[in-house]
């Protein structure tokens, strides 16, 4: 043999030391936090919305997020309002309360929302009586 054991596990040592310098910078969390990107304001755009009925219902009202947009109390088969509501590039949804007469068929309204791109999207409900329905509108 050559050489000695124990230089030879010094020079082990040293190279390993040697390294695990630059391998503890790299891997160790930086002491400075990091910039977080800014948030995405949300900003409120107009959208037109359009509810024509098959048979008039005795009232009528549009929810988003919980939050009453639209009310009638005594609609009209055809009817048109715009909305200052956030639309983001996901869509919006739409919550639709609607009290047909109680002995009324079975009746349907069309919802058509424009929205800021211009672009019409169109969901039909159905129901008897009293009817609610979220509808997601792209």
């Amino acid at each position: 043999m050559r050489g000695s054991p124990l230089l030879r596990a010094l020079l082990v040592f040293l190279a390993i030391l040697a390294l695990g310098w630059p391998l503890r910078r790299l891997t160790s969390a930086s002491a400075a936090p990091r910039e977080q990107p800014a948030a995405a304001v949300a900003v409120a755009k107009e959208i037109s919305l359009q509810l024509s009925f098959t048979l008039v219902p005795k009232s009528v009202k549009v929810l988003h997020l919980g939050r009453e947009v639209w009310s009638e109390r005594a609609p009209t088969a055809e009817m048109q309002r715009t909305l200052g509501l956030v639309f983001p590039d996901a869509g919006i949804d739409l919550q639709f309360q609607i009290e047909w007469p109680a002995d009324a068929p079975l009746a349907a309204m069309r919802a058509t929302l424009t929205g800021p791109d211009e672009i019409a999207h169109e969901h039909s409900v159905w129901g008897q009586g009293s009817v609610e329905e979220v509808v997601t509108f792209p």
